[in-house]
């Protein structure tokens, strides 16, 4: 397990946003509260374990993706444990945000902290001008209407419709905003585009492993361990992969896509480049919480 490269990785995200926000007013200290908070910072460390396959961008500019892509995932948290969505009471091991203050303050946070996402990309002084606008281009894309917030409406819609697709829902919901964090450290250079599109394909199949043993793990393990209610998707009537498929089948299409991104990440990279992704995509179902 690589706790040493993502708690490096995870440092520099939360040195970066203590940066960030440094105000001390109420929205402010919610933005704080759930950036902040206790987390894997997997996405994080996807963007550094991608940035090492072929180099292109410093560490400075590493941090910036790695940030934006931490703070986003932030906010669709913040706004996915709402009383009108999911109504969670807990995420990472504390009082969800719109409980710890109040749920007009958690959607302002949440929306601040999108805007933070691009305004860190934009202002980064280690990309490129050409590299920020697609940058922006494709985590708006990945988070917007087509993307993981069409994912959430389809998860919300499940609830009461079991014919909808549950590999199309987290292809939007989860898996969009992982493929952003392996793909975004090679674009605005057409010499990268074949890495593009490599990552692109591996990022689909990363995320829905992770969602996969998300779900497995959610009627596996308890509250304490989650950070999260491990009841919150069976209370909601949510459909899962193990509501569908079953907990053995689940792990065994979560470990399938695990294995075939490992595959391919060894066959099309330089093994001693690629060593961080390799472990990090096995973490996707090795993993506890």
């Amino acid at each position: 397990m690589p706790s040493s490269f993502l708690s490096e990785c995870k440092q520099k995200v939360l040195n970066r946003i203590e940066s960030l926000l440094v105000n001390k007013d109420q929205i402010t200290s919610s933005m704080r509260y759930s950036a902040l908070a206790d987390s894997k910072c997997i996405r994080a460390g996807l963007v550094f374990a991608s940035g090492k396959l072929e180099g292109q961008l410093d560490e400075v500019g590493l941090t910036d993706i790695a940030t934006s892509i931490e703070l986003m995932h932030s906010y669709s948290l913040i706004h996915d444990d709402l009383p009108a969505m999911d109504d969670d009471g807990m995420r990472r091991g504390q009082p969800s945000n719109h409980v710890k203050f109040n749920e007009a303050t958690a959607i302002l946070a949440g929306d601040a902290l999108q805007a933070l996402a691009f305004e860190t990309i934009a202002s980064s002084k280690s990309i490129t001008d050409a590299h920020k606008v697609e940058a922006v281009r494709m985590l708006a894309a990945a988070c917007g209407h087509q993307g993981m917030v069409l994912g959430q409406q389809y998860d919300l819609d499940a609830e009461k419709n079991e014919l909808l697709d549950i590999e199309l829902i987290h292809s939007l919901k989860t898996a969009k905003l992982i493929q952003v964090a392996l793909t975004m450290p090679y674009l605005g250079n057409e010499m990268y585009k074949k890495t593009q599109v490599l990552l692109d394909s591996l990022g689909g199949k990363i995320g829905l492993a992770f969602q996969i043993m998300d779900d497995v793990l959610e009627v596996s393990s308890d509250t304490v361990t989650l950070g999260k209610s491990n009841l919150s998707d069976i209370t909601n009537k949510k459909m899962t992969y193990v509501s569908v498929y079953g907990v053995e089948e689940s792990i065994q299409k979560a470990e399938a896509l695990s294995n075939f991104c490992v595959k391919q990440i060894q066959e099309n990279f330089e093994i001693d480049k690629a060593r961080e992704l390799i472990e990090l995509t096995h973490l996707m179902v090795s993993r506890s919480n």
